[in-house]
């Protein structure tokens, strides 16, 4: 009875926060088309409401789609498709494909080649490649002299770590409890967009299936000005944290 109550309350959650997420688009796109049958109305403005229902209508589209994958994801108990993953591949990939999208920053990889961790190869990469696209929207580009944002990957004891820094605005201290939590974004610098929200939470159920653990913190710890330059105290720091596997030659 417990286990039916908790699963009727957490459909209840997904319901209600899914429910709160869609009303912002779903009105945008009732009044936009409310306002495209005025019989007066100029084409301009008519073009203009349209692009405003597309786009809003695309962002229902990925809310829903996203939240489908991450409930699927919750629902897992096993990995279905485990085998040896080396990690400085990967990260080199996602940092190349990270340089297409955004040629103004310069994101450097510091990755040994030894370290590699025992799981699904698809999932990881989408846990680390959300992690690097949320940099990337934080990030703007800076003189070029020291890189904007920095993969490292460690081995430290039995643990690979693969670490994302920023050198974004940070988190305000409001949100430094609340980044994982499904549905909360901050706006991006700039446009002030936000996400769907989920793809904090979408990492963090990657990280416990592999038996691992995800955090995001500020990079600098907050405190009284100081001497250093700027920017080398702005930022964030998520880390990823998974079992890693013993080097091939054993050492």
């Amino acid at each position: 009875m417990r286990d039916a109550v908790a699963g009727r309350n957490y459909v209840q959650d997904y319901v209600q926060q899914l429910t709160h997420e869609l009303k912002s688009p779903l009105s945008a796109v009732r009044g936009a088309a409310e306002l495209l049958q005025e019989p007066s109305l100029p084409p301009a403005q008519a073009a203009r409401f349209a692009a405003n229902i597309e786009r809003e209508s695309l962002r229902m589209q990925e809310v829903v789609d996203r939240m489908m994958e991450l409930t699927a994801l919750e629902s897992r108990r096993l990995l279905q498709d485990q085998q040896r993953v080396a990690l400085a591949p990967m990260l080199h990939e996602l940092a190349a494909a990270a340089r297409a999208r955004a040629p103004a920053l310069r994101i450097d990889v510091v990755a040994p080649d030894d370290v590699a961790v025992e799981g699904d190869p698809f999932l990881l990469r989408r846990a680390i490649g959300n992690l690097l696209d949320n940099a990337v929207d934080f990030t703007s580009a800076g003189d070029g002299n020291v890189p904007d944002i920095v993969l490292t990957l460690a081995r430290e004891g039995r643990w690979a770590h693969i670490a994302v820094r920023d050198h974004g605005p940070g988190l305000p201290a409001y949100a430094e409890d609340k980044v994982f939590d499904k549905f909360f974004s901050l706006a991006r610098p700039g446009s002030q967009k936000r996400s769907t929200g989920l793809g904090l939470s979408f990492v963090q159920e990657i990280a416990v299936l592999h038996q691992g653990s995800v955090s995001l913190r500020n990079a600098v710890a907050r405190r009284e000005p100081t001497l250093v330059p700027e920017r080398a105290t702005q930022g964030a720091l998520a880390t990823l944290r998974l079992p890693a596997v013993k080097p091939r030659n054993g050492s």
